[in-house]
């Protein structure tokens, strides 16, 4: 009898004990949320999260939104989207996953504003003790509409970002796109992948503030570990090495590109840029009368960039706008 009663004094003190380190878990979590909208506030971001509610018990930590909205004074962007749910189980709630409900529409700094949709849009967070370790983000079937080109539609089957602490304060990121399409098929379909080093970055990050940001207070250094660009008709661009944005959204650096069957390349290029036509013609004859081949329908470039000026050695192919 003494043992039943010991045994059941025990359970419940477990379940007693259990739900009181849930509901301080749960609101912990509220009162960081509170927190951090605050000291966003207070730097001109605003964060909405309607009908916010924290639930799961007993064994998750859910957070939940009916609508969501991200607005920054600063850069002009805005983000704003449908119904947040979160995930992370009560004894790893370090890790967490984050599935988001469209439609969205999203305005950038230059003011052009995308309505979008998605068949899924999932993430999922890491986190340490020194703040986020690992970020995944994937969208299945993914649609971009420009609001002022509708006739632009840009259709994605697979969209995947990653980002994680790389070293005390870098970061790397890497973006993979796969058959992007435009809907009337104004530009040829294509995939990307790249994979990027941002140096002295992560603190920033970590202390809310965007890469965007970041990059118009103090400008950004790294590395191009690989920037790919295939379109599914042929031609490949990939692209290597140091670069540098300037505080003015300039762009520096000194690349290695690697350019396959260079007609196919240049004419989805055209196709996708039409504004540009004339000036991938030029880099065109640029490139076959100065370009080593060292291969069937392969050209090896070193590239450098100074203030967004484009050359080949002491020869000028161009200038890119600036970034932002």
């Amino acid at each position: 009898m003494k043992k039943g009663i010991f045994l059941l004094s025990t359970i419940i003190l477990l379940i007693v004990g259990w739900s009181a380190g849930w509901y301080f878990v749960a609101g912990k979590i509220e009162t960081a949320i509170s927190d951090t909208k605050t000291k966003l506030a207070d730097k001109g971001r605003d964060i909405e999260c309607t009908n916010q509610e924290v639930n799961g018990f007993p064994f998750r930590i859910s957070l939940n939104c009916d609508e969501v909205r991200y607005a920054d004074d600063v850069t002009g962007v805005v983000f704003e989207a449908g119904e947040l749910r979160t995930a992370a189980q009560t004894y790893q709630p370090n890790k967490a996953i984050v599935e988001l409900k469209s439609p969205a529409s999203l305005t950038l700094p230059n003011g052009d504003r995308f309505n979008t949709s998605w068949k899924s849009m999932r993430s999922s967070l890491k986190a340490g003790l020194s703040g986020p370790e690992n970020l995944s983000l994937q969208g299945k079937q993914v649609v971009l509409i420009p609001a002022k080109r509708a006739k632009h539609t840009m259709r994605i089957t697979d969209m995947q970002l990653h980002g994680r602490q790389s070293g005390d304060n870098d970061v790397n990121l890497a973006v993979v796109v796969k058959e992007a399409k435009s809907q009337n098929g104004l530009w040829p379909t294509f995939n990307l992948d790249t994979t990027l080093l941002l140096e002295d970055t992560y603190k920033d990050i970590v202390n809310r503030t965007s890469i965007l940001r970041v990059a118009k207070r103090k400008g950004l250094k790294g590395q191009i570990e690989n920037f790919q660009y295939a379109p599914i008709d042929g031609g490949m661009l990939e692209v290597s090495g140091p670069a540098e944005v300037s505080k003015e959204g300039l762009l520096f650096g000194k690349f290695n590109v690697t350019v396959r069957e260079l007609p196919k390349l240049i004419n989805a290029l055209s196709k996708s840029f039409p504004e540009e036509r004339q000036k991938f013609a030029d880099a065109s004859k640029a490139v076959a009368l100065l370009a080593q081949k060292t291969g069937k329908n392969e050209i090896f470039l070193p590239i450098t960039l100074r203030n967004g000026k484009i050359s080949i050695g002491i020869i000028p192919l161009g200038k890119l706008s600036p970034l932002f």
